[in-house]
């Protein structure tokens, strides 16, 4: 009678990367994951490789585009059982071996059935606008140089929350229907920054630099804030095209964090960087 193959060795990890030298965290299809496309997955599997651990499955909760940062990315990591290091052995194996862009904030054992995309119950995002130049917070912001409106950027931007179809701010699969449950909108002032923080079930690709990228218009009077709410609630190829040529830069996103069940409330958002 043959034996069962033992279970593998399963982790969960909670990942901060700067993602401005990224194109993003995982490519799909063997065109976009060619040897000399950098992506924070790939980083992570040639150090365990290089380590000597044989790699069962690598999983993140979310994609995140080229550039993108994030602050609490979570993953799953499977390994071949005969051989896995202790948490605490992997954590340092890792982050003594990463590039200096990719930090390994925490590894605890899981269950193997846990799975980082599946099993989250809302994600959060972080956006970053600065309302003057900066000599040191470049990559992480984006600096909007006219004067903004800031009872019509919250009103646009908080016009977001709602259950809706988003096919007019996302770039959606063939298999995707689109829905989305936002659960909440904020926008807090800190220093010359202004923070744009969104919760929701699930993100789309590229979502939330439309959402942002449009609130920003509607702030500078380019646009009217009721026209974002017109797109929500009647979803247009047309209106996907004009948002999209509106999407703020990647610089100042960040995967702020990934909820699951049982998890704290988070608290109020924070910048990454001081731009006083």
């Amino acid at each position: 009678m043959a034996l069962k193959p033992a279970p593998p060795a399963a982790f969960r990890l909670l990942i901060e990367y700067d993602g401005s030298r990224f194109q993003g965290w995982q490519k799909q299809g063997a065109k976009q994951s060619r040897e000399g496309v950098r992506t924070v997955a790939g980083s992570l599997e040639h150090v365990i490789h290089e380590a000597g651990l044989r790699l069962v499955y690598l999983g993140g909760a979310g994609r995140t585009d080229a550039g993108v940062h994030a602050l609490g990315q979570v993953a799953h990591l499977h390994l071949e059982a005969k051989g896995a290091p202790r948490p605490g052995e992997l954590r340092r194996m890792l982050d003594t071996a990463l590039p200096q862009d990719i930090a390994i904030r925490d590894v605890r054992s899981c269950p193997p059935r846990f799975h980082a995309r599946h099993d989250a119950v809302d994600r959060i995002y972080l956006y970053q606008i600065s309302r003057r130049r900066s000599a040191f917070a470049k990559p992480w912001i984006w600096w909007v140089k006219r004067s903004l409106d800031l009872d019509r950027l919250n009103q646009a931007w908080s016009s977001f929350a709602g259950d809706w179809e988003l096919s007019s701010f996302a770039d959606l699969d063939t298999e995707e229907d689109g829905r989305s449950r936002i659960l909440r909108c904020e926008l807090v002032e800190s220093g010359s920054l202004l923070l744009l923080r969104v919760r929701a079930t699930h993100f789309f690709r590229r979502q939330v630099r439309r959402m942002v990228g449009a609130a920003v218009a509607c702030a500078l009077g380019e646009e009217e804030p009721r026209r974002v709410m017109e797109d929500l609630r009647n979803p247009t190829e047309a209106a996907n095209l004009y948002w999209g040529a509106k999407a703020a830069p990647a610089s100042g996103l960040f995967l702020e964090a990934v909820r699951y069940s049982g998890d704290p409330e988070p608290g109020p958002p924070k910048s990454t960087v001081i731009v006083p």
